[in-house]
């Protein structure tokens, strides 16, 4: 789907949730509650890779899945912090999370 750089961002362009949808538009985000900007991070129990080798088991390179980050590698997080995200919400964000992630979708030129 083309979105127009003439028209307003609708509902369906923009959404609150952990990861963008892969649905073929370039994604932006930005904090739910305070509209600050945010910056990946990598998991601290896999290093961002995801997945974890399995020590235990007698085969060398059998990996699982990251308990910690249930295989994501990482997240999204708020450059702000959480006491002045608190502070300071957007305009009826109010009960927004510290932490909520709001992905919108980039119009194309």
């Amino acid at each position: 789907m083309y979105i127009s750089p003439f028209r307003m961002a609708t509902a369906q362009d923009k959404l609150i949730t952990k990861h963008p949808p892969n649905d073929g538009r370039e994604w932006d985000c930005q904090c739910a509650r305070c509209g600050s900007s945010c910056i990946p991070y990598d998991c601290d129990n896999c290093g961002g890779e995801g997945e974890i080798e399995d020590d235990d088991w007698q085969w060398e390179g059998e990996f699982y899945t990251c308990d910690w980050c249930r295989g994501d590698g990482g997240g999204w997080e708020c450059c702000s912090s959480k006491e002045w995200c608190e502070a300071n919400p957007a305009p009826g964000r109010e009960d927004v999370a510290h932490g909520a992630i709001e992905w919108f979708v980039i119009p194309k030129r």
